[in-house]
């Protein structure tokens, strides 16, 4: 967590010394000067309403008194000084398993979105990738760090293994995007200027989304319920599809004290824990229906409509077994762990070799 904090100081350094080249443009300049024509303007404006407000005031006081509050209404509001702390980049913000609180053990991934002023290009990217490795990578304390990037998904890789593996991923991408409307004309310019993949940086701002979602949603017991099914997927080949996101969605759904009740949460991980089980075993995965909607998007969005039949039913009879396997008590083989002796906690058990399946009867 050290190592990933030290990641996120250097980034908002990386954002102070853009702004300071970003100065030194001529793109800057001439965005200063627009800022102090348009002041010019604005100021010659109000002056010449001021000037009228005296004028009538001599003639007429009442009158007077009721023309300047309509000049008040109607005198232009003082601009804006130029956005200096924010020039290049707006804000970072952390996404994903750390400040979710979600971490798995054995491996440690951070991720973090970099909000830009406009939409990035390609050349800010590389800049940015380059500050980065020269800030990361020269003699700095710590773990040797590997640096890869990916400017189709608009993201960049560093990553560490000793003594585990921890990654950080840092996404770039901008608001513009989501509220510009996209016609020939827009995408032919963000050609021109060789702009990311916009699909890609739509896909960082639903993450943020969903974040933001986790975070007013889930309490601690449904985290640990998340964390359980986590790891199945990542043991158990027919739960390997499905994607975190839609595994947050059933937790918290299954959680619901009544339907689509917004009640807080009444239940033990262990009875979410089963309801989740219930709820594929039930094979609703497998009938015709509206599927799981995403609560993040304006339309309406099947989180799990890029499941397969194939996965949908082994999905579903893998499901059952669990819920066989939890009714009668034989939890120790869904988690994964040796079986406890009689009357021992299974908290006490140390993992042991993880099986491929429930069925795997080694343990």
């Amino acid at each position: 967590k050290q190592w990933y904090q030290r990641r996120v100081v250097i980034t908002a350094g990386i954002s102070d010394e853009l702004d300071e080249l970003f100065k030194k443009t001529p793109q800057y300049k001439k965005m200063i000067a627009e800022l102090a024509e348009s002041n010019t303007a604005k100021n010659a404006v109000a002056a010449k309403l001021d000037g009228g407000d005296s004028q009538e005031k001599m003639e007429s006081e009442e009158s007077g008194k009721k023309e300047e509050e309509e000049m008040v209404v109607e005198r232009p509001s003082e601009p804006n000084d130029l956005p200096e702390d924010h020039l290049v980049i707006k804000s970072f913000v952390r996404v994903g398993d750390l400040p979710k609180h979600a971490l798995l053990k054995n491996y440690i991934q951070g991720e973090i979105i970099l909000f830009c002023v406009k939409k990035p290009t390609e050349a800010l990217f590389d800049q940015i990738f380059n500050m980065l490795k020269k800030k990361m990578g020269a003699g700095e304390e710590g773990p040797t760090v590997e640096f890869s990037n990916n400017v189709n998904q608009a993201v960049m890789y560093l990553k560490a293994t000793d003594p585990i593996t921890h990654e950080v991923k840092i996404i770039l991408t901008s608001g513009v995007m989501r509220d510009e409307e996209v016609n020939a004309m827009t995408i032919a310019q963000d050609k021109s200027l060789k702009v990311l993949n916009r699909s890609a940086c739509l896909n960082a701002l639903a993450y943020l989304r969903q974040t933001k979602w986790f975070e007013s949603r889930m309490s601690v017991n449904l985290i640990v319920v998340l964390q359980l099914l986590k790891d199945l997927s990542k043991r158990i080949p027919a739960w390997t599809p499905l994607s975190t996101w839609s595994l947050e969605l059933i937790v918290e759904r299954c959680a619901r004290v009544k339907g689509y009740s917004t009640s807080r949460h009444k239940f033990s991980p262990a009875e979410v824990l089963r309801r989740v089980f219930e709820l594929f075993a039930s094979g609703f995965l497998l009938l015709d229906n509206p599927g799981l909607n995403d609560p993040c998007e304006k339309d309406l969005v099947d989180v799990l409509g890029y499941l397969s039949v194939q996965e949908r039913e082994d999905l579903t009879a893998s499901a059952q077994y669990a819920l066989r396997l939890m009714v009668y008590n034989q939890l120790y083989r869904i988690l994964g762990i040796a079986q406890p002796a009689p009357g021992k906690s299974l908290s006490t058990v140390s993992r042991g070799s993880l099986p491929s399946s429930f069925k795997d009867t080694s343990t």
